[in-house]
């Protein structure tokens, strides 16, 4: 592997394992905020990865995604797309 790719895929599996140890399991009846974000050249790639993220902490804390707002801004290297939500147990 190239030293970039061995850097990425390290920063991956460090944010994965800080994503999980963070995470909690809700408990029934309560809802929580959560923050999505999507970094890339194209808004619909931005979209799309903060899309991914979202499914994947509400996935992690065992619950469904009930409310959201979204914002998309440019930046100089493209567009950061941001998902407000509130996750409630299924």
């Amino acid at each position: 592997m190239t030293h970039k790719a061995l850097l990425t895929t390290a920063v991956t599996i460090c944010t994965i394992a800080a994503a999980l140890i963070f995470a909690e399991p809700l408990q029934a009846g309560t809802c929580s905020p959560v923050q999505a974000k999507g970094k890339a050249k194209d808004m619909a790639t931005a979209t799309t990865s903060a899309q991914m993220d979202l499914k994947q902490k509400a996935k992690s804390m065992s619950g469904k995604v009930t409310q959201t707002s979204t914002d998309c801004v440019p930046d100089p290297k493209g567009y950061v797309y941001k998902i407000n939500a509130v996750v409630c147990p299924k």
